[in-house]
């Protein structure tokens, strides 16, 4: 099949010509063809309610009942710390009737405030007197619907900043969402600046030639014209999702992938070149020897990203598929344009480099650092285990984090309106949980299960039932005393079901809510984390098996992948929540990080592997060993720079959760490159001896040759 490929590519000028016009022809004609990505993509939905869960059914039956409860509400927070007063008081009324009159912002279903409804005055106004609120549910989909963020923009306009020691802010759901939206607004253009000034600057020192450096950019700048059209135009058919995080984090995959899979034909292609004039058959050769690793790399992260597909969660289940083509399409585009461009331009691409490369030889780093693993393969792997377990002694303080507002590096309106609501109302203020009770006396039935829950530590208010308007259901507030998005407060959901269930248990009871959500998340994150991580192993396993034809091999590389995760991230959690200020870290981080690192780790893995298993059959163990990790220690090296440099970048993102997801992985590729492949896989691979090829002919042809066993 690599064969067939190489041929392709460059079996003749005509047939690398016609493969680097038709890329470039689907690069430019596409993205005509479809809408862009920015006006499919979506802010992401972290929270939203996992079908079939009691969150789920309570939101469900709280939009059918109760008419006044639909829209996603903004809230206006207006403080005066010196109490509020008479001219506080007028700007309230103003806010409230201009949202009221003929000129308030198309979307905005009601006003909540002390003028419309003054019975309410208790509930909108702190205990302190000296913070109100005004809340207004507003039509739309949040996000995607460009005429909601429109409205909530109005909203602010109309509601004003305060003047004197009043101030005013628009948080709540509307707010936040919006806030969301704005920031991924221009940071995905610093994102894609910065990726392309960091890999152009790697590049060029690792290649030391500036034509060379920019066919990998311009095969990539291919590869993501194409991904986004085909991806938007799924989007838009609603086939697949595309969120916010997807579209940042697919910048970077295809900058990293695309280079490193460039990388390591390249790298090859000019070793191929010491042993013939004819470029043309060195690239065939080239792509021949290392084009199944790195198709069973890019398959790997491919397979990877589906397997998401298996999780239950919204934002897990959604966030793999774009992704996953963006793989697929860069893999299509490494193994066919660069290569023809390559040999196309001959020497020119090379210039003013030398075309081909030198042995680095037993005196090169890597050649010393095989003599080294070689020699004391005992000390080199325990010392390599002793680092990577002492590293992922850090996950055990990890803590986790739903708090979408706290997840902003940035300031932000809703940001600040949630403070000045945390100052001076109960936190759950923020995002009351409520509880519907269905029964033959529902507002009865309701009022017991008030009473019983007023009780409970950390409960701050639990409102009058209010009754449906067709008498069958009635409806609950509760407001916690802390963070509702909090493990506290998680963990109080789960009572709060309980005791409400006891306290009427003829009757249906359900718990819903920004709390409940969370909760019902944070269970089925903890399955799709499992769930995923199973199904990876076993393809990943799989995969490996196929390439490498043996079984002890294949369990070595995903259990030293499988220990780089792990270090990674107690790295990540003992820099930014033990040591840093973050409040804990996101689920998403976590499996996002399991999805990417063991995939793209493995990648690292695959190919030295491959290439010990090819000297191995050629030099016999352990020399195949040393020729292996000598030959591809720099490739791997300048691959894993790479890699690792373009998932920093996420660390300049305007959410803490990206900052833990691309310093995790930059932390992960960097302990792949130089720990897992550079010491601990070829120690291990030498202590197994020819045994670790098993059952395969390999592991017993192998012991002749240059073998020392």
């Amino acid at each position: 099949m690599m064969a067939g490929l190489g041929r392709l590519v460059a079996g003749s000028r005509p047939r690398a010509l016609l493969v680097v016009a038709l890329w470039i022809v689907l690069a430019g004609a596409l993205p005509r063809l479809t809408p862009s990505v920015d006006e499919v993509t979506e802010p992401g939905s972290a929270n939203a309610p996992v079908a079939g869960a009691e969150s789920a059914a309570a939101r469900d039956l709280l939009l059918e009942r109760f008419p006044d409860q639909q829209g996603i509400p903004a809230l206006i927070v207006i403080r005066n710390p010196n109490g509020l007063r008479a001219a506080d008081d007028a700007e309230v009324a103003r806010i409230s009737q201009t949202l009221t009159g003929p000129e308030a912002p198309e979307g905005v279903t009601t006003v909540l405030s002390t003028v419309t409804v003054p019975q309410m005055r208790d509930s909108l106004v702190s205990p302190d007197g000296t913070t109100t609120m005004i809340l207004v549910p507003i039509r739309g989909i949040a996000g995607t619907d460009e005429r909601f963020s429109q409205t909530v923009r109005e909203i602010r306009a109309i509601a004003g900043t305060g003047e004197g020691d009043r101030e005013i802010r628009v948080t709540g759901p509307a707010g936040i969402v919006t806030d969301t939206v704005e920031v991924f607004r221009n940071a995905d253009l610093v994102l894609l600046a910065m990726t392309v000034a960091l890999v152009l600057v790697l590049l060029l020192l690792i290649y030391r030639s500036p034509v060379l450096a920019l066919i990998p950019l311009l095969g990539v700048g291919i590869a993501m014209q194409v991904t986004n059209a085909v991806g938007a135009a799924l989007a838009e058919a609603d086939i697949i999702r595309i969120d916010s995080s997807s579209t940042s984090i697919m910048t970077v995959l295809l900058f990293g992938a695309g280079t490193d899979y460039a990388l390591f034909i390249l790298m090859r292609f000019r070793e191929e070149l010491a042993t013939t004039d004819d470029r043309y058959a060195g690239m065939r050769a080239a792509v021949r020897k290392v084009g199944e690793p790195i198709v069973s790399s890019g398959c790997t992260v491919v397979l990877a990203l589906l397997t998401l597909l298996l999780a239950t969660v919204p934002a897990t289940r959604e966030f793999g598929p774009f992704l996953a083509l963006g793989v697929a399409m860069i893999l299509l585009v490494t193994l066919t344009f660069v290569p023809a461009s390559v040999v196309l331009l001959g020497r020119v691409a090379f210039w003013p480099m030398r075309q081909v490369a030198r042995d680095p030889g037993e005196r090169s780093f890597w050649g010393r650092v095989a003599h080294l693993v070689l020699g004391r393969p005992v000390a080199v792997a325990v010392a390599s285990l002793a680092v990577l377990g002492a590293l992922a002694l850090g996950v055990l303080g990890y803590t986790p984090n739903a708090n979408l507002i706290s997840d902003f590096r940035a300031d932000s309106d809703s940001l600040r309106g949630q403070r000045l609501l945390a100052s001076a109302f109960p936190a759950g203020q923020l995002a009351p949980t409520t509880v519907l009770v269905r029964s033959d006396t529902p507002a009865q039935d309701a009022a017991t299960v008030a009473a019983a829950l007023r009780g409970m530590d950390g409960i701050s208010q639990v409102s009058p039932p209010i009754p449906s308007a067709d008498g069958q259901v009635a409806r609950l507030e509760v407001v916690y005393g802390d963070d509702p998005y909090g493990p506290a407060a998680l963990d109080r959901t789960e009572r709060v079901r309980e005791r409400a269930r006891q306290a009427v248990p003829d009757g249906e009871v359900l718990v819903g809510g920004e709390s409940a959500n969370a909760l019902d998340n944070r269970t089925h994150d903890w399955r799709d984390f499992w769930v995923v991580a199973g199904a990876m192993g076993v393809l990943i396993l799989v995969i490996l098996v196929l390439l490498l034809r043996a079984l002890i091999a294949p369990l070595v590389l995903l259990a030293t992948t499988a220990l780089s995760l792990l270090s990674a991230l107690g790295v990540t959690i003992l820099t930014w929540v033990v040591l840093g200020d973050h409040v804990g870290t996101n689920s998403r981080v976590l499996l996002y990080s399991l999805i990417f690192l063991v995939a793209l780790g493995v990648d690292y893995n695959i190919l030295l592997a491959s290439r010990v298993r090819e000297e191995s059959a050629r030099h016999g163990f352990p020399e195949g060993i040393r020729v292996a990790l000598t030959r591809t220690g720099g490739v791997i090296t300048s691959a894993g720079l790479i890699l690792a440099g373009t998932f920093a970048v996420l660390t300049t993102q305007p959410l803490n959760s990206l900052l833990q997801f691309g310093f995790a992985m930059a932390v992960g590729i960097l302990l792949d490159t130089f720990v897992i492949r550079g010491a601990l896989v070829p120690a291990l691979f030498r202590l197994i001896g020819p045994a670790v090829w098993y059952p395969g002919r390999l592991s017993r042809t192998a012991r002749s040759g240059a073998s020392t066993d």
